[in-house]
This record gives structure tokens, C-alpha cells and sequence, in this order.
């Protein structure tokens, strides 16, 4: 645990402990690894003063919040410390967070305002792809499919999109009311932050949803027993369908069924023939009959029905994490870390937390393998909702 004033007291002569050479360093580039192992000692410290951006209401000061940054407290109190109070991050995105947001901004340029669709979200995800690559000049990939092969973001990013669109065609059952809109919302301790992916219209029985696309490794019913407890999905319910109101995007009287998940496996495309047999698509053999193995659904979309009480519970969690943030900012409780098979092996924390856990110099690492970073800047926020 850290001290109160959220830095761990260490003799400046404290002899860190060896590594030894062969030690295998999970995750890491080259670069982050040798860093790691020189054990650099030139830390600096990093302002870990909180202040809200701008777009809230101008007569508060009160810290922003939004909900990956609840997301990285629940999963561990030291990750989001070094997150977002010291603010600093990978160099490098993860992969799956970078591919995430580029599936998000491609079917931003589909969905447009309106019934008609904008831009293939296939040719858009390119377009996005090929301008993060020459700024990045870094290929990265998913893992992919049930077979588990690695495929590169590239590649898979418009076959998935255009697999989409053979499956939904032009989509015109929904009239599309707002896209991809970034929102805010005072309350008396905190401003809520964030991005709505949009309302829609169902055309069918003028029903009015919020729709949350989700780009997942499997789609199963088993991994969906979250959903009616999902925090994004209760911000945009609350904070966001508040502010929509407020900002004249949505009629005050307005009723809204609930969410509305729109779910694409990150898969590469079935390569062989199919047609639609009572409503669904079914993949043949050579001869032309139905094939007994049968894909896992490509996408789905999901319904959760929510209402005002759904409404307050969200706003009532999210309260009780600002104050719970608000006391480790100011030392009133110490900031833990949360060990274990499930929040450690992806982290982007680990070396660092290892290095601070084993009393090495963790500090130095952090200055050589990550950068400062603003958790509200608009971008930021667009990125990680």
C-alpha cells in the first residue's frame, strides 16, 4: 500500500533487488524490458493534482468522472492510481482496446443521423487503420476465432465490417437520431463523462433504444449475464440520456425502451457457401446441403429493457465510487492493490507493480516505458467511453 501522501517512502541508498538474467518479462517490448532490468533510477515525480478539462458547468470545480475510469478502480485501486491520479499510461495502447475504437469510429460513419447509411464501415475502418499505422508505425492484431489464430487489425477489422453488413444490410429498420455524442453532467460532487454511441428509432414499432456496440473474442449467452448491471450501459441510461434531454437531442417527454447491444465477433468471415433458411443464414457443404458444424453467430443484438429505477441505482454506484476515489485522493484511505489471475495477467501495470511491490524502482520504469497522459481530454474520453 502506499503512504498518505500516495508515493511509497524508500532510502534514497536502498539497494534494489537483482533480476536474473533469464527472468521471462511477459508483455513488454524490448525497450520496456531492458528498462526494466537496468533498473533506471532517475524517477521524477509526476503532478498528481486532479483538474477537471473544461465543459462542465462554469461555476464548478468539481473532478470529472467517467466510466472506464470506475471500471479501473473496482478492478484495482494502485492501476488506477498510476492511471488516472498520476496519469500516465503504456506508451502504446493494447491492442484490443486500439481495435476497439476503430470498429466504434467505423460504425460511427455508417450510422449517420437519418435512415440512410454514410460510409462502409469496412472502407472507414481502412481509412482509420491506415492513419493510426503512419502515426504509430506499429501493426498489432487479435487474437481471433475459435481456432484462436492471430490475425492482424487490418485484416480483420473490414471482413468483420463487411460480414456485418451482409448481415444487416442497409440496416434501415432503425432511424438513427443521435451518433456517437459526447455528454456531461453535474452532479454535487462529481461531472459524469462520456459518449453516447447513439438513439436509434425502431421503425417497426417506433420503440426509441440506445445502442451499445461491443466487439468481443466469443459471443455466448453465458457471457451476457452482466449486461443488466453494466455501468457504461447505466451512464449512458442516466447521465447521458439526461444531458441528451438537456442539450434539445432528445424531447423531454421522450421514452426510451432501454439498450440495445449490438455484438460483433471478432472472427474472420466464413469462406463457404450459405444461404438464408427461415430467417437465419446457414453455411453449406460442397454438394449443397446444410453443413452440421455451423459457426458460432457472427453478431447479435441484445435487448435490455431499463427504467427510472435502473436510472438510480447507476446514479447511486456512481456516487459511491467518487467518494470512494475523493478518499484516496486525499489520504483518508490508502490505496491497496487487488492480486490475482484475473486482474494481473493483462494489466498494463504489472512490471511496475511488481518492481513497487519487490521495492525496486518502479518510478524509473514508469518514466521510461509510459507517457503522461489527460483521462478527459475529448479524445481520450471518445476512446475509452
Amino acid at each position: 500500500m502506499l503512504g498518505r501522501g500516495g508515493h511509497r517512502n524508500r532510502e534514497s541508498g536502498a539497494t534494489p533487488v537483482s533480476f536474473l538474467p533469464n527472468r521471462r518479462v511477459t508483455g513488454l517490448s524490448r525497450q520496456a524490458a531492458e528498462a526494466k532490468h537496468r533498473q533506471v533510477r532517475r524517477g521524477t515525480r509526476v503532478n498528481t493534482r486532479h483538474e477537471p478539462t473544461t465543459g462542465g458547468s462554469p461555476s464548478t470545480n468539481l473532478p470529472m468522472l467517467r466510466t472506464s475510469e470506475r471500471s479501473t478502480l473496482k478492478s484495482c485501486e494502485w492501476k488506477w492510481y498510476l492511471t488516472y491520479e498520476r496519469r500516465v499510461k503504456p506508451q502504446v495502447d493494447m491492442p484490443a482496446l486500439r481495435f476497439g475504437t476503430l470498429i466504434h469510429a467505423a460504425l460511427a460513419a455508417w450510422y449517420v443521423k437519418g435512415v440512410k447509411r454514410g460510409e462502409h464501415p469496412a472502407i472507414a475502418f481502412e481509412r482509420l487503420y491506415e492513419a493510426e499505422l503512419a502515426e504509430t508505425q506499429q501493426l498489432y492484431g487479435a487474437r481471433a476465432g475459435e481456432d484462436d489464430k492471430w490475425v492482424s487489425a487490418g485484416e480483420l477489422g473490414p471482413a468483420m465490417l463487411s460480414n456485418y453488413v451482409d448481415q444487416y444490410g442497409k440496416d434501415d429498420r432503425y432511424e438513427v437520431l443521435v451518433t456517437e455524442h459526447p455528454f456531461q453532467w453535474v452532479m454535487p460532487n462529481f461531472i459524469y463523462t462520456g459518449v453516447v454511441d447513439g438513439v436509434w428509432r425502431d421503425r417497426s414499432d417506433k420503440s426509441v433504444w440506445i445502442p451499445d456496440h461491443k466487439s468481443a473474442a466469443s459471443i455466448s449467452d453465458s457471457k451476457l449475464n452482466y449486461l443488466q448491471l453494466d455501468d457504461q450501459a447505466g451512464a449512458y441510461w442516466s447521465f447521458g440520456v439526461m444531458a441528451l434531454k438537456k442539450q434539445g437531442l432528445l424531447k423531454q417527454d421522450q421514452k426510451l425502451r432501454g439498450m440495445l447491444y449490438n455484438f460483433l465477433r471478432k472472427q474472420m468471415p466464413d469462406e463457404r457457401q450459405s444461404k438464408i433458411l427461415n430467417g437465419k443464414r446457414v453455411y453449406l457443404n460442397l454438394d449443397g446441403s446444410v453443413s452440421k458444424k455451423q459457426p458460432s453467430p457472427y453478431f447479435m443484438r441484445v435487448p435490455i429493457y431499463r427504467d427510472e429505477h435502473d436510472k438510480e441505482m447507476t446514479m447511486a454506484r456512481a456516487a459511491m465510487d467518487a467518494e470512494r476515489i475523493a478518499e484516496l485522493r486525499s489520504g483518508a484511505r490508502p490505496v491497496g492493490k487487488t492480486p490475482g489471475q484475473f486482474t494481473c495477467p493483462m494489466c498494463p501495470m504489472l512490471d511496475a507493480c511488481e518492481l513497487h511491490e519487490t521495492g525496486n524502482d518502479w518510478e524509473g520504469f514508469l518514466q521510461q516505458t509510459t507517457k503522461q497522459w489527460d483521462p478527459y481530454a475529448e479524445h481520450e474520453v471518445y476512446d475509452g467511453r
